[in-house]
């Protein structure tokens, strides 16, 4: 028996009371029940997308997020969740091309492009990647996030002092940003600043063992 329009809405409203929740199955449950009476149905489609992703389910969520595109082909947000779903299944050049063209549909959106750069660091295309992260930076100067992909993209192509600075911009936005207190002490004690490296570890020692520990040998490493 087909679902009418109201039975429609009230699943596609229930799906969402689910996921609100956190009832990522639930919601499933109820967004299924619209696509297989409307399988265009985009905000449906979104929704179990993300439960998908949230659950961990990369491959059902790329499936999700293909529809949309194809469906909606300038969905810029779409694209910046289908490439991510690639990324996760570590299908780097398909994560490249989509996260590519979310970013020529949204432009304005830092988000998008330090995952485009992270998608183009992995593939080795570390010119391309610096250049988007500073862009990024440029787009939103108080985004700590890009600072530090920044720095480590600049670590990639040996360029300490860039890297240094880049680490420190991201820990004076967010003061508590541990893996950038992490590769900051990296960055230090390759440079030999022994004392800024230790002041690193001393700080993630107190706030977490595991980095402080991964420090600590870097260190040492370097030492020897």
């Amino acid at each position: 028996m087909a679902i009418d329009s109201h039975s429609r809405l009230n699943a596609a409203h229930e799906g969402k009371c689910a996921f609100l929740a956190g009832d990522y199955e639930g919601a499933l449950t109820f967004f299924e029940q619209v696509l297989l009476e409307n399988p265009g149905h985009l905000d449906s489609l979104l929704y179990l997308g993300y439960c998908h992703s949230i659950m961990g389910q990369w491959q059902e969520a790329v499936a999700a997020y293909l529809k949309i595109v194809k469906k909606d082909p300038n969905n810029g947000h779409a694209y910046d969740l289908l490439g991510t779903s690639y990324y996760k299944l570590d299908r780097l050049e398909e994560a490249a091309d989509a996260l590519h063209r979310a970013s020529v549909l949204r432009p304005d959106d830092a988000l998008v492009c330090c995952n485009l750069a992270l998608a183009w660091r992995d593939l080795g295309r570390l010119q391309e990647s610096l250049n988007i992260l500073r862009q990024a930076v440029d787009l939103r100067p108080d985004f700590a996030f890009a600072h530090f992909e920044l720095g480590m993209t600049q670590v990639e192509l040996d360029n300490w002092p860039a890297a240094e600075q880049s680490f420190k911009n991201a820990i004076d936005i967010e003061p508590a940003f541990a893996r950038a207190h992490l590769n900051l002490g990296i960055v230090y004690a390759i440079l030999g600043n022994w004392r800024a490296a230790h002041q690193e570890y001393e700080w993630l020692a107190n706030i977490d063992f595991k980095l402080a520990a991964q420090l600590q040998n870097a260190i040492e490493g370097k030492r020897n």
